[in-house]
């Protein structure tokens, strides 16, 4: 028996052994395929939330401002930004400087009291429209903690679309038909023809042709061959000036205006489609006319390289979260983009007295809901519906209908200022989307 019971017992020993030893080697591939084999994370990189809009209080809060002077640069993708401006400040109830005439607030000129609107209490909170840059004038205008913002824009770009915007290949004889921009550069001197005087009936300034945009930011064009005239400017302008945007870079711009502004993401969207888009022929430029049109629009290119290297100091000052959410901001407008094209639909407008259509204008899409667009570190979530899209949509013509429509002004306002003021028309907006969601005719 005892011979019997041992035969039965060794044979389950080893049994159990063998089911240990299996148990074990699973074990340790489970262990393994856990540590090593698994599908890789993605990780969001996104900094501690730390809010930086008026919204919130605590670590990083601040107040939105909401004084603001936008030197408005002709020809430098300043109408998109004029158009962020125009949203913000309406959705904020702030007094604007509205121009009596159709666009520009004195300019080619200084701007001079009858220029502009009377407000009701004699205050203003807002200036975007053309206006010739002059602290010691704005001073008297804007209150003292107005924020100063302007835009630049690479020159050779900036002269391409001045070009084609105010039809100067027309213009000036004797250019080159393949590329007028180059055959003006080739010999500049022999077609340019500067003005003695900005001329208000032609409302040109010296010249459309050499640096413009110096022009638009208050230098004076005679002192072009001085250099330490252009650079006594520019530091003056770095002074006084706060932040200026750059339209070759303009989403890192307008997420540092946001923070410098102290506002949401939500109060920087803007329509990725160019405005006062224009399509023209683009040559690439020899070296030689580079550097030719480099001298001929001297203080053009000496602007645009100091505000484009101090845009990227202050990028730097930043820190590491700030490409973070220049990239994030991207991602929502491309969100932004895809719903709103869903959003609204084009309509034909039709002109009532010839009862016939003159143009294309759009409407809301009732079956659109909203576009929630989640909290982040960089905001709080909030919602993009259809009249948002509308208003993103809208031209600068939109806003300043809008915006003179609303105005308050004086009780006892003169009926010749009255009867002068002039309300562009709309592009966008028709009278039932006016009346509706503005309440205006």
């Amino acid at each position: 028996m005892a011979n019997a019971t041992s035969n039965i017992t060794r044979p389950t020993i080893k049994s159990w052994g063998f089911v240990l030893m299996v148990l074990f080697f699973i074990g340790v591939y489970g262990i393994y395929r856990n540590k090593f084999m698994q599908e890789p994370q993605v990780q969001v990189r996104q900094p501690p939330y730390r809010i930086l809009n008026r919204t919130f209080k605590g670590e990083g809060a601040c107040d939105a401002k909401r004084n603001f002077m936008f030197v408005k640069v002709h020809k430098a993708g300043s109408t998109t930004a004029t158009c962020i401006f125009q949203r913000f400040g309406y959705e904020h109830n702030l007094t604007f400087v509205l121009s009596v005439i159709m666009s520009d607030v004195g300019w080619p000129n200084l701007l001079r009291q009858e220029d502009f609107i009377p407000s009701a209490d004699g205050t203003y909170n807002v200036l975007v429209d053309h206006t010739v840059y002059n602290r010691q004038l704005l001073d008297h205008l804007m209150p003292p903690d107005t924020v100063y913002i302007s835009i630049l824009r690479q020159p050779l770009s900036q002269l391409r679309s001045t070009f084609n915007w105010y039809g100067l290949a027309k213009k000036i004889k004797g250019l080159g038909r393949s590329d007028p921009v180059a055959s003006f550069i080739k010999s500049p001197n022999q077609f340019h023809v500067p003005y003695v005087k900005a001329l208000s009936h032609t409302r040109q300034p010296y010249t459309l042709e050499k640096n413009f945009m110096a022009y638009d930011l208050g230098f004076p064009l005679g002192l072009s061959d001085s250099q330490s005239s252009i650079d006594e400017f520019i530091e003056t302008l770095s002074r006084e000036i706060d932040l200026v945007l750059i339209l070759e870079h303009m989403d890192e711009s307008l997420v540092l205006l946001r923070r410098i502004m102290c506002w949401t993401l939500k109060d920087i969207l803007y329509n990725v489609e160019p405005k006062n888009l224009r399509s023209y022929k683009k040559t690439p430029m020899s070296t030689a006319l580079l550097t030719q049109h480099r001298r001929w629009s001297n203080v053009d290119y000496q602007l645009y390289d100091h505000f484009n290297a101090t845009l990227w100091q202050k990028i730097r000052k930043e820190g590491a979260d700030f490409l973070h959410e220049v990239h994030h901001f991207r991602n929502v407008l491309n969100q932004t983009t895809i719903f709103c094209t869903k959003a609204m639909v084009k309509v034909p407008a039709f002109d009532e007295k010839h009862k016939n259509v003159v143009r294309s204008t759009f409407a809301l899409n009732g079956k659109a809901s909203k576009l929630t667009i989640p909290k982040t570190a960089w905001h709080e979530e909030f919602d993009i519906d259809p009249t948002l899209c509308l208003k993103l949509k809208m031209e600068w013509v939109d806003w300043e209908h809008v915006l003179k429509k609303k105005h308050k002004m004086p009780q006892n306002i003169s009926s010749g200022i009255t009867r002068a003021i002039e309300y562009p028309s709309t592009k966008v907006l028709d009278k039932s989307l006016l009346l509706n969601i503005f309440d205006v005719n």
